[in-house]
C-alpha cells in the first residue's frame, strides 16, 4: 500500500481534537512567518519614506544630509540600508563643516534595542572653515570605518567608533578610536590614537611619528547635553548650556608618546564666558632631550611659546612635573605665561 495512502487512512481516524493539536503549530508557524514578512516590509517602507524625506533636509537642528541613491535590504530580520554619494553638512560659528562619503551604510534590526550600526567605505572627503574663514580640505581612505549608536528613550546612549587602516596625503594611523557612554549624570569619553605617521614633508618640527596617543575622561552636568543627545538641539546651544550649568571635564587621563618625549597628565577643564578653556592639567613629562634637541626648529614654529617655557620650567633635566593653565585665553606653564589659545566656537 502507498505511504501516502496509509497516511490518509490513519489521519482519517484521527477525531476532531486530535486534528487540532496536529494542524495548531502548523498554523502558528505559517501565522508568524506572515507577520515577520508583514513587518519588515512595513519598518522597510517606512524607513524608505523617512529617508527620502529628509534628503537635503536637516535631520538634527544644524545638521543636513544629502545622498544620491539608497537602497533597502536585510529581509526578514535586518534593516540594511545602503546609500551612494553620502554628504553630512554640520553648521558652524565660522562656516559649513561637511563629510563625503562614496559608500554609506546603516544597520539596524526590526526588533531589540534601538541600536544602529554604521558602515562608510570608498574615498572620504572632510571639509571645514577655520577661524579666519579660510576652508580647508582632507581626503582620506581607510581598510574600514564602522561605528555604532544605541539609544534609549529617545537619548543617545553609547556611541563607538573606530577606524583601522587610515590614509592620506597628510598622514596615516594604524588605527583611530572614540567612544562615549551616558551615565546617569555624565558622559564617559575615551579616545585613543596608535602609530601615527606623518607624510614627508607633513611632519611638525618635533617628529614625523606618533606611536600612541590616548585620553579619557568624563563630562559632568551631561543632562545639559540632553538637548544635543536627542538631535533636538544644535550643539553650540547644548554645549553653551553645559557651560551656563558649571559642566566641568574631568581629564582621568592624557597620554602622548611623540620621538622620545612622554607626556602623562589628569586634570579638569571647563568653558570661560569666552568659550575659551579655563583650567590646568598636571602633566609629567620625560625624554625633554628629545624636546631640546629640536629647540632651534620649535623655536621658529607656532608653539614657539610653549616649548621655550617647558624648556625653561625644566633647565637641564630630562624629566619634568608642572602644570599646563589656561585662564582668559592665556596659556601658562607653572604659573609662568607662555602662549594663548582661541574660543572654541
Amino acid at each position: 500500500m502507498p505511504v501516502l495512502r496509509l497516511f490518509q487512512m490513519r489521519l482519517s481516524g484521527l477525531d476532531y481534537s486530535s486534528r487540532i493539536f496536529l494542524y495548531a503549530p502548523i498554523g502558528l508557524f505559517l501565522l508568524i512567518v506572515f507577520g515577520v514578512c508583514v513587518s519588515w516590509w512595513l519598518a522597510a517602507d517606512a524607513l524608505s519614506a523617512h529617508l527620502k524625506a529628509l534628503n537635503g533636509r536637516e535631520i538634527a537642528p544644524g545638521i543636513t544630509l544629502y545622498y544620491g541613491t539608497s537602497r533597502i535590504a536585510g529581509f526578514p530580520f535586518n534593516l540594511d540600508t545602503d546609500m551612494r554619494d553620502v554628504t553630512f553638512t554640520i553648521a558652524t560659528p565660522h562656516g559649513p563643516a561637511q563629510w563625503h562619503a562614496d559608500r554609506f551604510a546603516m544597520h539596524s534590526l526590526t526588533y531589540g534595542p534601538d541600536e544602529t550600526l554604521f558602515e562608510a567605505a570608498g574615498q572620504q572627503v572632510v571639509h571645514w572653515t577655520r577661524d579666519d574663514g579660510k576652508g580647508r580640505t582632507l581626503t582620506f581612505a581607510v581598510g574600514s570605518l564602522r561605528a555604532s549608536a544605541t539609544r534609549s528613550r529617545g537619548l543617545l546612549r553609547r556611541f563607538d567608533l573606530d577606524i583601522v587602516g587610515f590614509g592620506s596625503r597628510l598622514f596615516t594611523a594604524q588605527r583611530l578610536q572614540f567612544h562615549l557612554r551616558r551615565d546617569a549624570s555624565a558622559l564617559d569619553l575615551f579616545a585613543t590614537v596608535e602609530d601615527l605617521r606623518f607624510a614627508p614633508g607633513q611632519a611638525p618640527d618635533l617628529g614625523g611619528q606618533i606611536p600612541t596617543a590616548r585620553f579619557s575622561g568624563q563630562l559632568a552636568a551631561a543632562g545639559a547635553l540632553d538637548g544635543l543627545l536627542s538631535g533636538s538641539e544644535r550643539w553650540t546651544a547644548s554645549v553653551d548650556q553645559w557651560r551656563q550649568k558649571s559642566g566641568v571635564l574631568q581629564l582621568d587621563e592624557v597620554m602622548l608618546e611623540w620621538s622620545g618625549l612622554h607626556l602623562k597628565g589628569h586634570g579638569a577643564l571647563k568653558l570661560d564666558t569666552g568659550h575659551r578653556p579655563q583650567g590646568g592639567i598636571a602633566f609629567h613629562i620625560e625624554g625633554l632631550a628629545a624636546l631640546r634637541g629640536h629647540a632651534a626648529k620649535l623655536a621658529r614654529g607656532p608653539n614657539n611659546g610653549l616649548a621655550a617655557a617647558l624648556l625653561d620650567r625644566a633647565g637641564p633635566a630630562t624629566r619634568l612635573d608642572t602644570t599646563l593653565g589656561f585662564d582668559n585665553g592665556l596659556v601658562t606653564v607653572g604659573g609662568e605665561p607662555a602662549d594663548t589659545v582661541s574660543k572654541l566656537y
